[in-house]
């Protein structure tokens, strides 16, 4: 008997050659699902939500009120990680981002629901520690025993951040129970003000003269406007560098413009000074704890202390605290409460639920360049240009770190996923997962390095749903997908479609993806399902063979025309003219539709309902029908062939499908 039947359907091994396949592989498998052995073509996509700019992150975001859940869409330019608040019942539904182009940010749910796109408004996550030491100018009245004190302040937001110390004032002795008059207590920083000058210099950057730099730091952002003469600098701008002595800051711009006049910079990120106050501290005797002393208004720059010690508050929570780089990405949380993320070699964490204080004993160097950090259970991956890195500890100034001996450099940060135990991320030779104790090439049998480099991993935006690796990634002809079974990483699948995020929304158990403005629902629509596209491995016979005979089991019961209904409501609405397509301003009552709206249906994407099948012999064409029914069908007669290929292509399941010298052949091999 020579038929050939295949009943299991299974994806593409590009590193074997077509003729030495396993059976049921495939040389191509393109929009369709492979994990219930049958051909399955992908759903279509099912649109949830449109924003008004183009979208690099998509994040869900939820907020219970009176125990109703409150979901929104977070959608960014850029490519940022989002984290909730470690908080336990955070009756603010705080939530913390970071992004490769500005600083980290946060934002209380009113916040960046105050307006849409969301996020609409933010302040920069942590407080600047306070610059200027406060001065015991006396001490007056009281009686002996003689103390000797130091004072600090801090900040503190009505978000509840507070900032590291001030420099400790100068030890000062006085009557312990006497008044302690307190002066230069700094006021909040500011988000705004002038400038005077801007020099270009020579290394293509411009050094612009502010009223004050108090408060800005390397790497924040700020917009510059009303400069006259040198109009490049009017836009959104990064710090390079800050001069403190001189009140100046540097930016990268290239420009041969020279600066004239004015100009104003306001911070991209506010900072949370409204409603602001300060906590004042003490040392005890001279014990060296700071003790909480009162707080007072942000802009009260004196203070009468007469608190006895016994009325001290708690010690000073954040001493040695300090706001985060403002260069971190890859922010993510932990089980025991921290924050953690990346610069460019270091691992920064901040204390257990205190995600504004990232003090430096948090903070830990490693050689080469970090490119993502990701949790792993208790502990972080720092995936590396060279070899990954791992931190375990439950205290994060105490984590243990452990390098992994294998060089595997991620190559790009918008591929690597948590996968559980580990993390899975793109390298140049193939992907790979690195777990506690190992890294291992989890592709060694799928792709060797020249194939596994024309998917160019360097572009690659994963995400990890449903026990599959998805992969979006640049292609001569845009963007595609590669998706990989990871319960099953013997094969993969091709997907047409062009993603610019994607997103496993753990709040509904679903896949999202974001292309342009639009956010959309993966796998959603099986009215508008893909085509699925699957031919077979080389099936090589002893001797050239004519085919005669060929069936295909399918669900041809889905098979149903193309729902056009609206094609002709709406032709007709556009032949009756403006008045019938109520388009117009005024033509229908207020609210009855959107603004820019009309009576007219938009177009849906359906995919034709069909099944083809193709053939070929010795890698030549022979045969191509579409199929209607699980009857058997006549192939060509007189053509011979040694080495044989099947194609199926469909909208609908197919179970199997079988060619056969003879009908009874066909029957027999069926069963």
């Amino acid at each position: 008997m020579t038929a050939v039947n295949f009943k299991v359907f299974r994806g593409h091994v590009p590193r074997i050659s077509r003729r030495l396949l396993s059976p049921n592989y495939a040389q191509r498998a393109v929009n369709c699902k492979l994990n219930s052995g049958a051909l399955d073509p992908l759903g279509g996509l099912l649109p949830v939500a449109t924003i008004g700019h183009e979208i690099q992150t998509i994040a869900r975001y939820r907020k219970f009120d009176d125990a109703e859940a409150n979901d929104i869409w977070l959608a960014f330019t850029g490519f940022a990680d989002v984290v909730r608040s470690p908080l336990a019942n955070d009756e603010e539904g705080r939530i913390y981002w970071s992004c490769d182009d500005h600083e980290p940010r946060s934002a209380t749910y009113a916040q960046a629901t105050s307006a849409s796109p969301f996020p609409a408004a933010w302040y920069a996550l942590g407080l600047p520690l306070p610059t200027m030491q406060p001065v015991i100018a006396s001490v007056t009245g009281g009686a002996e025993p003689v103390e000797s004190r130091s004072y600090a302040i801090t900040f503190a937001a009505t978000t509840g951040e507070e900032s590291g110390p001030s420099p400790a004032s100068a030890i000062f002795s006085g009557n312990v129970d006497g008044t302690w008059n307190l002066t230069d207590l700094q006021t909040a920083p500011p988000n705004n003000g002038s400038i005077s000058a801007a020099l270009v210099l020579s290394n293509g950057r411009v050094r612009l003269t502010l009223n004050t730099v108090f408060g800005l730091a390397a790497y924040d952002t700020i917009t510059v406007a009303g400069v006259v003469g040198m109009t490049d600098l009017n836009k959104s701008l990064r710090i390079v560098k800050v001069l403190p002595t001189t009140n100046q800051i540097e930016v990268v711009l290239p420009t041969a413009q020279t600066y004239t006049s004015a100009g104003a910079w306001a911070r991209n990120a506010a900072l949370n000074t409204s409603g602001m106050v300060k906590r004042i501290y003490r040392t005890a005797g001279t014990g060296g704890q700071y003790l909480y002393v009162d707080e007072v208004p942000v802009a009260t720059t004196t203070y009468d202390d007469s608190k006895p010690s016994t009325d001290l508050g708690e010690l000073m929570p954040t001493a040695g605290g300090l706001p985060p780089p403002k260069n971190l990405t890859s922010l993510g949380s932990l089980p025991n409460g921290c924050l953690f993320g990346i610069t460019e070699n270091e691992l920064c964490l901040s204390e257990p639920y205190m995600p504004y204080n990232w003090p430096l004993s948090n903070r830990y160097a490693f050689s080469g360049k970090a490119v993502r950090a990701m949790p792993a259970g208790d502990s972080v991956v720092v995936l590396t240009q060279s070899f990954p890195v791992m931190y375990a500890g439950a205290d994060p100034s105490a984590m243990s770190p452990m390098l992994m001996e294998t060089y595997a450099p991620c190559a790009s940060a918008r591929g690597a996923v948590n996968v559980g135990g580990g993390v899975l991320y793109p390298s140049y030779d193939g992907l790979w997962l690195a777990a506690p104790g190992a890294v291992s090439k989890f592709t060694e049998r799928l792709y060797r390095e020249d194939e596994w480099k024309k998917l160019r991993p360097e572009t690659f935006r994963g995400v990890f749903h449903d026990g599959l690796y998805y992969a979006s990634y640049e292609h001569d002809d845009g963007r595609r997908v590669f998706a990989l079974d990871i319960g099953e990483s013997d094969s993969a699948v091709e997907i047409l479609e062009s993603p610019t995020a994607m997103l496993s929304n753990e709040l509904d158990g679903e896949l999202y993806i974001a292309k342009g403005g639009r956010i959309l629902r993966w796998d959603a629509d099986p009215g508008s399902a893909y085509m699925a596209d699957w031919v077979s491995m080389d099936v090589q016979l002893g001797q050239p063979t004519n085919f005669s005979v060929a069936q295909v089991h399918a669900d041809f019961f889905e098979i149903v025309p193309p729902d056009t209904e609206f094609i002709a409501q709406d032709q007709a609405l556009m032949l009756a003219g403006a008045d019938a397509v109520n388009g117009h301003m005024l033509g229908l009552e207020f609210n009855l539709i959107e603004v820019n709206g009309s009576l007219l249906i938009p177009p849906r994407r359906q995919t034709s309902k069909k099944v083809t099948f193709t053939l070929w012999y010795d890698r030549e064409l022979i045969y191509s029908t579409e199929v209607t029914s699980e009857m058997p069908f006549v192939l060509p007669a007189g053509i011979k062939g040694e080495v044989v290929n099947i194609g199926i292509s469909g909208s609908v399941r197919v179970h199997s499908m079988t060619i056969a010298q003879s009908t009874a052949e066909l029957r027999e091999a069926s069963q």
